[in-house]
């Protein structure tokens, strides 16, 4: 007996249903054997740690992006991070440029790992030139500082996904041209080209000075999302200086940051503004593998990593601070033990695991720190800040510093939430006129403090000769029971 031919209804159905179970496959990558799926914004399951309260200017915004979360791997080789950033742009299709950025850092941070650890066999240790070699920092160069920036340069360069390129080891900023023979011509400091979409920034081996006594180091990077830059070819010199701007964006700009360290293992840190995580280069594949998903920052912590040999020339509210911390006489009553390393990436590294702070902070010497904003110090507090800590330059977010040079420098105070806060305390009830307005002119960029207008240098003089009456400094009622921008209360 013949079956009853479907009604065209039903076969509508029966089509419009394959169509919805087929469309769900492709816009949702949740499998049923709960390998993978991924957090949305804005659900519950959000890797974005935060959301902006008007109550909390230091709260974290979304993710933009929606981000994997692995709950099943490979046994044999994991989740490698080719494959987190292909499940990233699966669903996330504008991070196509982004994948390929990484795809070229992967290549270089191996590179360096293997340079790193046979540079004492390949005679890789030591000065270059014999000394003979200074940065822009006035820095003497070691010989793996050189390679290193010239490992990433090439890595980077060629992507085709950058627009501008920005090293720590490098001098002044020039276009890629060509010269009359229709040979490039690279730059030195920042690299230009016409169709990347991209900046880049990265200082290429963090700590290079203990690399000849076997001290971990670690490259840093960052990347911005780049506006579009016209290459104005009868006029360079205008679009050297419109893309140079470009490059000067302050860390609430970034789109990616991350570093990785060069130790017992080489592990690849990063974050994409949604949650922090962590790969470990396995030799035997030579990939990649995701080792420390989701990295969150204890709120409060028992170690401080700063270099004591400078605190008396500290501001005075760091010196008093440490010490409190010292004698068990913080917030916490407990005593805080030290712990420095002398290498950023090594030591922010131990914070996001141990929680605690680090800080290179501003001293008699160096009012503005050490560490450079763009390279280090905006890519770090990025990325602590996805992992639920804060970074500071004492008293304001560093992620809101604004640029003014490429080698700007600021201080750089990070850490577990709460201890970090703690310390603000003591610099928000500090009084020190000359500290406030040091702290306030760093917003509008270190220019104010180096060719400053003649009302800033006037006010500085008459602090230092008593004429001064305060009047117009900013923030003098800084005792406040909450503080500036909802620190901690006393």
């Amino acid at each position: 007996m013949r079956k009853p031919t479907p009604s065209l209804l039903s076969l509508f159905l029966v089509v419009l249903n394959q169509q919805s179970i087929l469309i769900k496959s492709f816009s949702s990558p949740r499998r049923e054997n709960n390998e993978i799926h991924y957090a949305r914004r804005g659900s519950s399951s959000s890797s974005s740690l935060l959301s902006i309260t008007r109550d909390d200017p230091f709260a974290i915004p979304e993710s933009r992006w929606e981000c994997p979360i692995h709950e099943d791997v490979c046994s044999q080789t994991g989740v490698t991070l080719s494959r987190y950033m292909m499940e990233m742009v699966r669903v996330n299709p504008e991070l196509e440029e982004i994948e390929s950025i990484f795809t070229s850092l992967q290549v270089a941070c191996k590179a360096l790992s293997n340079l790193v650890r046979t540079s004492s066999l390949s005679g890789l240790t030591g000065l270059e030139g014999d000394g003979g070699s200074i940065n822009i920092q006035g820095e003497e160069q070691k010989k793996l500082d050189v390679i290193a920036n010239d490992v990433l340069k090439k890595a980077l360069r060629w992507n085709g996904k950058l627009a501008t390129i920005a090293s720590e080891e490098e001098d002044e900023p020039v276009d890629i041209l060509k010269d009359n023979m229709g040979n490039p011509v690279f730059s030195n400091d920042i690299l230009v080209e016409a169709n990347g979409h991209y900046v880049a920034v990265f200082d290429p081996l963090d700590g290079s000075s203990n690399i000849d006594a076997g001290i971990p180091v670690g490259t840093i990077f960052g990347i911005f999302d780049q506006p579009e830059c016209p290459i104005e070819f009868d006029n360079m010199k205008r679009s050297e200086d419109r893309c140079l701007q470009d490059a000067l964006q302050p860390g609430t700009n970034l789109v990616a940051a991350g570093y990785c360290l060069y130790s017992s293992a080489t592990t690849f840190v990063f974050t994409l503004g949604g949650g922090v995580h962590g790969f470990t280069l396995d030799e035997r594949i030579g990939e990649f593998v995701l080792t420390h998903p989701n990295i969150k920052m204890p709120p409060r912590g028992k170690i401080y990593s700063l270099n004591e040999a400078n605190r008396w020339d500290w501001d005075s509210p760091l010196q008093k601070y440490v010490t409190d911390i010292q004698q068990g006489l913080g917030d916490t009553k407990t005593r805080y033990s030290s712990r420095y390393i002398g290498s950023m990436v090594a030591d922010v590294h131990r914070t996001l695991q141990y929680g605690g702070i680090f800080g290179y902070p501003a001293d008699k010497k160096n009012p503005d720190g050490k560490l450079r904003l763009l390279y280090e110090a905006a890519p770090m507090a990025f990325l602590v800040e996805q992992a639920g800590g804060l970074a500071l330059t004492g008293k304001h977010r560093i992620a809101e510093i604004p640029p003014v040079r490429v080698h700007q420098r600021v201080p750089c105070i990070l850490g577990s939430r709460d201890d970090v806060l703690e310390m603000r305390r003591y610099y928000v009830e500090s009084q020190d006129p000359e500290l406030i307005l040091r702290c306030e002119a760093r917003l509008k960029g270190t220019r104010a403090l180096e060719d400053a207008s003649n009302e800033y240098t006037l006010e500085i003089d008459a602090v230092f000769h008593g004429e001064f009456n305060g009047d117009s400094l900013p923030n003098t009622n800084a005792t406040s029971p909450v503080g500036e921008f909802g620190a901690a209360k006393p």
